[in-house]
């Protein structure tokens, strides 16, 4: 069995990790994902804060393990969210870019384990000095917000810069993948596209079907959807927005505020203060910030209705490699009998190299 500190700081049987993926990692999956002997993290970003509690108490209702929760350091809700996580106990805090010095604050007293996802060398090297306890690195090839370097190049870089345990995202599926991330310095891989593609992913199947058929050439990157570099797969929905040119205006943010307000429940000027924080952390224009109620739509659409034509499907292109809907227990056992039989085929010859 592989052994890495990753597995000896979360409690988990494989150095596995699910992403926290919006409108895609809900209770069924997370729960599915620590059963199995990885870590589910829960994607709360579009979630009020009594939804994120009550989504909790659901994966609680489904395992015993520990899994994760992932929100934005500039979710509206933010203070709440972290009082639900405190309170319900939660194992581990992910986040992405922003000021997480609050988060890493409140947390950390509780025995909280942070775990940022990163894409850029300075990125990480800023996460361990706030104070993170592990680095999830996602590299170009990932899905959703991506970064602008390939995951083999970005990888050993950032393996190097920081003294913290680093797990590799970003085109990983099987057992190839999880040994050549620990032969970069990596201590486990995360996953997202691909275990979106299982029975326990609440997507929906014609969504599952979507990713099987694509090829590695079927993803593009476009800021034109949440106002940031976004890896998703091609559709008549992102033909459109890329043939609008340059986004929508910036008279549109003060509609949108009140429309994130609406979702979630808070008011207005919370808004304001988590768009601007969030520009700030993306270094995206303000005007921008006006896409982001329009992006969680679209998403929902897709991920959860199943609209393949009109919706907004964040994937890596690894979906070029996927093409079965296997049980999450099924997957991860796979995966680690895969490096397990590479390990023990390849560890010989490189002794007898040496």
């Amino acid at each position: 069995m592989i052994r890495t500190r990753i597995t000896e700081m979360l409690g988990i049987k494989y150095p596995i990790i699910q992403s926290g993926m919006s409108n895609a990692s809900f209770p069924p999956l997370v729960a599915a994902v620590c059963n199995a002997g990885g870590l589910g993290i829960l994607g709360a970003q579009a979630f009020r804060a009594n939804e994120v509690r009550e989504a909790i108490k659901q994966i609680r209702d489904l395992t015993d393990k520990p899994f994760g929760v992932n929100f934005p350091p500039y979710h509206p809700d933010a203070e709440q969210v972290l009082d639900i996580m405190i309170e319900e106990k939660v194992a581990v805090a992910s986040y992405g870019r922003g000021n997480p010095q609050r988060i890493i604050e409140r947390t950390k007293p509780y025995g909280i384990i942070n775990l940022p996802t990163m894409g850029a060398v300075r990125h990480a090297i800023r996460a361990e000095k706030d104070g993170a306890d592990a680095i999830i690195l996602q590299g170009t090839e990932g899905g959703g917000h991506a970064s602008y370097v390939a995951t083999t190049v970005l990888l050993p870089k950032v393996v190097d810069a920081v003294k913290l345990p680093v797990v590799a995202a970003g085109g990983f599926c099987d057992g190839r993948g999880l040994v050549a991330a620990l032969a970069f310095g990596a201590e486990g891989i995360a996953m997202g596209t691909r275990f979106i593609v299982t029975k326990e992913s609440t997507v929906h199947d014609n969504i599952k079907q979507r990713f099987i058929r694509a090829s590695e050439n079927d993803t593009i990157i476009t800021d034109k959807v949440t106002g940031m570099r976004c890896r998703a797969l091609k559709n008549n929905f992102t033909d459109l927005v890329e043939t609008k040119g340059g986004g929508l205006s910036f008279f549109k943010a003060i509609p949108a505020a009140r429309a994130m307000s609406k979702e979630f429940g808070v008011p207005a000027w919370k808004i304001l203060r988590s768009g601007m924080a969030m520009k700030e952390a993306y270094e995206m224009e303000f005007s921008k910030l006006s896409q982001i109620p329009f992006s969680t739509d679209r998403s929902r659409a897709a991920l959860v209705n199943g609209d393949e034509e009109m919706g907004f499907m964040p994937c890596g292109q690894v979906c070029g490699r996927i093409a079965d809907i296997p049980t999450v227990k099924e997957l991860m056992e796979r995966i680690a009998a895969e490096a397990e039989e590479i390990l023990d085929r390849i560890t010989p010859k490189i002794k007898a190299a040496l």
